[in-house]
């Protein structure tokens, strides 16, 4: 533990938290567990006074639920003031000029020639996300666009009976919210205190096209790569969790 070594009462006094809430925080997982030479003692280093300055502003400012926080900051190794000043600057600037069109479920599902229960097991998987107004669901522009895909995927042969359930999507899922937590991750670390928003904004945009582009590409190559030497796993490979998940941004 590197630093100044702070007792509790030391924290307490530098935070203007107590106790008690900061022993919240370590159950909940949004501080790390501090330094226990001894049964009955414990030393916290300075890093802990700026992460829980960084969860009240948090709640203060924005006004995120404890979970939305533990996904931001967990990990072993969570971000500094500066990132986390950046991812949240640029919070509502991207894809400002995207279509913000909205359809009821039930519409989606009969255009799409899917059952309503299926696009609702999407939503059970995480695929899509529902949003209930005025006692309906409906989807935004992003979600729409997902069924349809899906609705492409069972004309394309992937049928239930085969196996090809919407629970399947659940690989992706893990391994996304992984992967997206790791591009913040090294997103952040290079461009926060460095640049204006604006900038950040523009090459975060850019790069979540791109790097999709390229993405794909992997993808097929490696895919191709399997097949051609016959490397079939018989055992479902283990996906990223979000417990190992570095963080959420």
């Amino acid at each position: 533990m590197s630093g100044r070594r702070l007792k509790m009462k030391d924290l307490e006094r530098a935070t203007g938290v107590g106790r008690e809430t900061i022993r919240f925080y370590i159950r909940e997982g949004l501080l790390p567990q501090p330094e226990r030479p001894g049964r009955n003692v414990a030393w916290y280093d300075e890093s802990f006074v700026d992460r829980i300055a960084v969860i009240k502003e948090l709640q203060r400012k924005r006004y995120l639920p404890l979970h939305a926080i533990k996904s931001l900051l967990g990990g072993d190794t969570p971000p500094t003031r500066a990132e986390v000043d950046t991812l949240l600057a640029i919070d509502g600037k991207l894809f400002r000029d995207a279509p913000a069109a909205a359809a009821r479920l039930s519409d989606v599902a009969h255009r799409t020639g899917l059952k309503a229960a299926e696009v609702r097991h999407l939503a059970d998987v995480e695929a899509i996300e529902v949003a209930t107004r005025d006692g309906d669901q409906w989807l935004e522009a992003d979600a729409i666009r997902f069924v349809e895909l899906w609705a492409e995927f069972r004309r394309a042969g992937y049928h239930e009976t085969l196996g090809f359930g919407p629970e399947k999507l659940r690989v992706y899922v893990d391994f996304v919210r992984w992967l997206a937590r790791e591009e913040l991750r090294i997103f952040t670390q290079g461009v926060a205190g460095r640049l204006d928003v604006e900038t950040v904004a523009r090459m975060a945009e850019r790069g979540i096209d791109l790097v999709g582009r390229m993405l794909l590409l992997l993808r097929k190559g490696t895919l191709l790569r399997y097949i051609a030497e016959g490397n079939v796993p018989r055992d479902a490979a283990t996906a990223p969790s979000d417990a190992a998940a570095p963080r959420r941004g």
